[in-house]
């Protein structure tokens, strides 16, 4: 597609977002899984008020851990799979394997696990809403792989 037409930029745009969402998948993976559920129900025990908050928040989503681990894999590998698909609209084949590789390294693995494994509570309990609706979207897939 020729540079700056409206398909583009709407490329462009997918592919930003799908960079995002395998971040916010892999980090998630990184900071949900490493809350254990006698750890997040001491924090709304005895934690800080903002602890307890964020621990209620997460704790029903955390609750089937194995269910969770599979959501959060398979919203990762869509998005990591879809993303050279749309570069290569964009880029020769070669380009779109060297940027795809560097955009997940860069923005889809080491920050968010960077972010997710210092701020996991605070994250975890920000995007909960998110979390509910993949678990409720992956689930005909996740749940028979999560037995």
């Amino acid at each position: 597609h020729a540079c700056c037409g409206v398909t583009f930029w709407i490329y462009l745009l997918i592919i930003v977002g799908l960079v995002l969402f395998a971040g916010l998948m892999s980090g998630l993976t990184l900071g949900l899984m490493s809350l254990g559920l006698v750890d997040l129900e001491v924090l709304i025990q005895s934690g800080t008020p903002q602890d307890k908050k964020h621990a209620a928040k997460i704790l029903p989503v955390v609750k089937n851990q194995h269910l969770l681990l599979c959501t959060l894999l398979i919203g990762n590998s869509m998005a990591m799979e879809a993303l050279p698909i749309f570069l290569d609209s964009l880029v020769t084949a070669w380009g779109a394997i060297l940027i795809s590789v560097t955009l997940i390294l860069m923005f889809g693995e080491i920050l968010p696990q960077a972010v997710c494994s210092r701020y996991g509570l605070a994250v975890g309990a920000a995007v909960a809403p998110i979390v509910r609706v993949l678990l409720f979207a992956f689930f005909p897939v996740a749940y028979p792989i999560s037995k």
